[in-house]
């Protein structure tokens, strides 16, 4: 199981239940009731013609399944059965060969990427307004190795009661990186649950998982619950990338004003609305064993999850995620602020131009209605500009207002000198006035 990217937007009317390329028997129901968390059928196509990586044992022919999540992260199941008489030193050599050399499979002669690329584009998957970059396998991978014939016998038979391992469980777990003959297991899981002398047994680590003795449904449930783990294992690196790139994008952006501010925050809350719904939909929604409520494979999720200590990496990611908020909320803030200034300035402005308007109207208005009136004071003959014969009709009308404005302004500057300064002096003003009254007192 490979989980690929980029995210790939397929219709919902085109995906179908997992359950119609793997055979979950009693495990159908439960699959289908929660098909809208979990992955969901794309494609599903046996080929023939599969070259895997140098190294790996040749097959004939592979079941290969393409599947999405809820969030449209594509997941990659690549279905093989090799020779009975191969042993775990082959075994081990696949694995290792498949997970650092995977992008060297081939289909039909060309890379597995390439072929699912067309594939889809055969079943009319849209590539999207902008096109969709091509499919590339992701960091994470989980191998599931379920061996029959000699081979299951033989590590049945090797089974050690407690926590131990045998040595060929410790070589195809590790992919043969460890000498098995050191007794060294590097934290091999084998929950006590599904692990029954002679009968069944279940060993796994991070990225593989060894399973004896159990029915093709149940391997292919637990094969769904490793997929949820490498999944969410997968999205919390996204999240964590995407939180980073978030925290970038608002070191470098450069805001000069309320416009661009308004830019950022809308930038921000988009990739903080996508974190969000990652950690709730990618991540949480397999961290628990409700999908899937059967005791068998409950066991095995939670054996799996604490081995990808994802419960921790959960809870990290989640306050990366939180800090991301938080300079999106401090953000708000400095846009909440800035429009606030702004509408303080722009009815500022206003009421001044409303004012002065008002001020130099007034006078002109009075003037206008002096002169009007049918007085004795106001001759015909003359013009209204005489100032010599109409001086005082002048003062009257604009000295109030010149000495109205006069006050406003020496009023206006004693607020501002009181504004500017410092609160710090008041106490040393205070201290001086008391040093000069007891200097006075003491005649000094």
């Amino acid at each position: 199981m490979y989980n690929l990217t980029p995210q790939v937007q397929v219709p919902d009317d085109m995906l179908r239940p997992l359950s119609e390329a793997l055979g979950l028997g009693r495990f159908t129901a439960h699959v289908e009731a929660a098909e809208l968390l979990l992955p969901r059928l794309v494609l599903h196509e046996r080929v023939l013609d599969i070259t895997l990586p140098p190294n790996a044992v040749r097959v004939d022919g592979a079941a290969v399944t393409l599947a999405v999540t809820p969030r449209r992260d594509p997941l990659l199941f690549v279905d093989v059965e090799i020779a009975d008489d191969a042993d775990a030193d082959a075994i081990a050599e696949t694995l290792y060969a498949t997970w650092q050399n995977r992008s060297a499979t081939r289909v039909d002669g060309v890379p597995l990427t390439e072929w699912l690329d067309a594939r889809l584009r055969a079943y009319g998957i849209p590539d999207g307004p902008a096109g969709r970059p091509p499919l590339e396998f992701g960091r994470n991978v989980h191998q599931s190795v379920f061996p029959g014939a000699a081979l299951a016998r033989g590590l049945l038979a090797e089974h050690v009661p407690g926590d131990a391992v045998g040595q060929d469980v410790v070589t195809i777990v590790l992919r043969g990186t460890l000498d098995s003959h050191t007794g060294a297991t590097l934290g091999i899981r084998r929950p006590e649950t599904l692990n029954n002398a002679g009968q069944t047994m279940v060993a796994h680590g991070r990225g593989v998982s060894v399973i004896v003795g159990y029915a093709p449904p149940v391997e292919n449930a637990f094969g769904l619950a490793a997929a949820g783990i490498l999944t969410a294992v997968a999205a919390v690196h996204r999240i964590r990338r995407q939180a980073f790139e978030a925290l970038e994008l608002d070191r470098a952006a450069a805001v000069e004003t309320t416009d661009d501010a308004r830019a950022l925050v809308g930038q921000l809350s988009r990739r903080l609305n996508d974190l969000q719904l990652d950690l709730s939909f990618s991540v949480e929604a397999y961290a628990d064993t409700i999908l899937i409520p059967e005791l068998l494979v409950e066991s095995f999720h939670s054996s799996l999850r604490d081995v990808s200590s994802l419960a921790d990496a959960l809870a990290n990611t989640s306050r990366i995620v939180e800090r991301v908020n938080a300079v999106l909320a401090t953000r708000r803030v400095d846009l909440e602020t800035a429009s606030q200034q702004y509408a303080e300035d722009r009815d500022r402005v206003l009421a001044a131009v409303i004012a002065v308007g008002s001020l130099i109207a007034l006078p002109p208005a009075l003037l206008l209605a002096y002169f009007g009136v049918n007085s004795s004071d106001v001759d015909s003959r003359r013009s209204i500009l005489d100032i010599q014969h109409y001086g005082v009709a002048y003062a009257i009308a604009w000295l109030p207002f010149l000495l109205l404005i006069a006050v406003g302004l020496v009023a206006r500057r004693r607020i501002s000198l009181r504004l500017s300064a410092p609160d710090a002096a008041a106490p040393d003003r205070r201290t001086r006035r008391l040093r000069l009254r007891r200097s006075r007192r003491h005649g000094r």
